[in-house]
């Protein structure tokens, strides 16, 4: 049995002293990946918790991986819907910055904010940044019980660390270690225990004199223009003005299973983005680029890509495309020279002041998609990806909220798909809030309906507690075999002392094959 924990992150859910980061926005999803068109020059930086908004209500939690000067890429922490690009965002900012007009105007419609000072055409002496250093420390633990009289149990450690400004501002240092010791112990047979670390990031990056738009990262990093490659041990050149940037790489990727060094597969690339001007009110931006790698000395994969979002108010449209060329042994066993292999598109846009439109397509092939916590309806969301959708989302003031999904799959089992749900929210002091679903497909060989709701309460400043329960049956219409699946869930979150962070779960499954039970808990101080 292997469920990942909740990082314990999870538990910054109510962080006191949030800012509104004026007009910062979802820009880009895949996977649990979350970027947001905010970076160090905003005032964020890696491992800072960011709270997602729609239509001035909290929907999601993420937290900073990697920031650049202004973008984010974020690891997906907590949420209860489905995160949309055009999301306003709200962060806490650890260094003042200059006093914007109206920072705190009604977040359903974020003012962009004033741009940060821009060098001229002939740059001015830059003003010495103060060196500091971030990061967070953080224990955990998992307990899981499986049907036999099987046993999962897992502590771990983690540190993250980002010293920014060092050495006159032109110099910054990131690292992300996560340390786990797994047991798993079977009835009659014995355990078996396995220990190591798996580095995320380790990098320097050094800016450019006068403009920290230019800059040169080594390491282990990630940059989100290059969401398709992930990590990469390597050389990142960057540089850029307010209209364009420009990018250049080269690296190797890390080992899948224990992220160590290794050198089997080396990718070089470039890209060029070009974005909308720091005062527009207007977000767009439209990124080209091109990725070879060699596994062994043998071509690999070579693929370009595009991929574009734009939004205004509460419109938004997000498109990517990947494109293989392929080569060598490829071309051998008769693949053609180019062939479309990722295709992704969103489009929301408002109908009425209350309703608003949503669709999108989604043929992505072999995507990781990384989950923080492993539940019955991630897993049903999950089987069949692939196609094509359309929703609505009905708003009655600022209470009640009813949205509505059908999807159309692709491929050899095609399957129709539709989902429904209900949330009532902000009811007494506490806020409490109440939420349901109900969802259902239908393919060749699969009948499946899910039945899932939730309730949530704040009882106190800095503390959340929310239960749920739900039901999921599946019928294999080959076979004839029925499944059914029930599952409880009460999770609890507080924060101490506006730095220290406590979570503490317990699930129980119940199936077919037994029940599973699951503990966890976890314990974050941010410095």
């Amino acid at each position: 049995m292997r469920r990942p924990i909740v990082l314990a992150g999870l538990v910054a859910l109510l962080a006191p002293a949030w800012a509104l980061a004026g007009g910062s926005r979802v820009t880009y999803l895949t996977g649990a990946s979350v970027y947001v068109d905010a970076g160090h020059a905003e005032g964020l930086s890696a491992g800072d918790t960011v709270t997602v908004l729609r239509e001035g209500a909290r929907i999601a939690l993420v937290r900073v991986n990697v920031a650049s000067n202004h973008r984010s890429s974020c690891d997906t922490l907590w949420t209860s819907a489905t995160l949309a690009v055009g999301d306003s965002v709200i962060f806490h900012e650890a260094a003042p910055v200059p006093a914007a007009p109206s920072a705190a105007v009604v977040p359903v419609v974020p003012v962009v904010p004033k741009p940060a000072p821009i060098a001229a055409a002939v740059p001015a002496a830059r003003k010495p940044e103060t060196a500091r250093l971030r990061g967070r420390i953080g224990a955990r633990w998992l307990s899981v019980d499986t049907p036999g009289g099987g046993q999962f149990q897992q502590p771990a450690l983690d540190l993250r660390a980002e010293a920014t400004s060092y050495a006159g501002g032109r110099m910054d240092l990131s690292l992300d270690m996560r340390n786990r010791r797994t047991t798993r112990s079977f009835a009659g047979t014995g355990s078996v225990t396995d220990q190591f670390a798996r580095v995320y990031r380790a990098s320097l990056t050094v800016h450019g004199m006068g403009d920290p738009r230019r800059r040169f990262t080594l390491g282990r990093q990630i940059s989100p223009t290059l969401a398709a490659i992930s990590l990469f041990d390597g050389a990142l050149l960057q540089t850029g003005n307010d209209h364009h940037s420009i990018g250049l790489f080269s690296g190797t990727q890390p080992d899948p299973e224990r992220y160590s060094f290794s050198g089997d597969i080396m990718q070089t690339g470039a890209f060029v983005e070009f974005h909308q001007p720091p005062v527009s009110t207007r977000h767009w931006s439209v990124s080209l680029g091109g990725v070879t790698s060699q596994s062994k000395g043998q071509p690999n994969r070579d693929f370009v890509f595009a991929q574009s979002s734009w939004f205004s108010g509460a419109t938004n449209a997000t498109f990517s495309q990947e494109v293989d060329v392929n080569r060598g042994w490829k071309r051998d066993l008769g693949a053609p020279v180019l062939s479309p292999t990722s295709t992704f598109a969103t489009l929301r846009a408002p109908v009425t002041k209350w309703l608003s439109a949503d669709a999108g397509f989604d043929n992505r092939h072999n995507v990781r998609l990384y989950r923080d916590r492993l539940t019955p309806e991630t897993q049903f969301d999950d089987t069949y990806r692939q196609g094509a959708w359309g929703g609505a989302q009905l708003t009655f003031g600022s209470h009640l909220r009813l949205n509505g999904e059908g999807r159309q799959g692709s491929g050899g089992d095609p399957v129709h798909s539709w989902s429904g749900g209900a949330e009532v929210q902000r009811l007494t002091p506490w806020n409490v809030a109440v939420r349901g679903r109900a969802s259902g497909l239908t393919s060749l060989s699969l009948e499946s309906k899910l039945y899932s709701g939730s309730l949530s309460c704040e009882p106190r400043q800095g503390l959340r507690v929310d239960f749920a329960s739900g039901q999921r049956t599946a019928r294999n219409l080959a076979i004839g075999l029925d499944d059914t699946e029930t599952w409880q869930s009460l999770d609890a979150d507080a924060s101490l002392f506006r730095r220290a962070y406590l979570n503490a779960g317990w699930e129980q499954d119940h199936g077919a094959g037994g029940h599973t039970t699951q503990l966890q808990a976890g314990i974050a101080w941010r410095f």
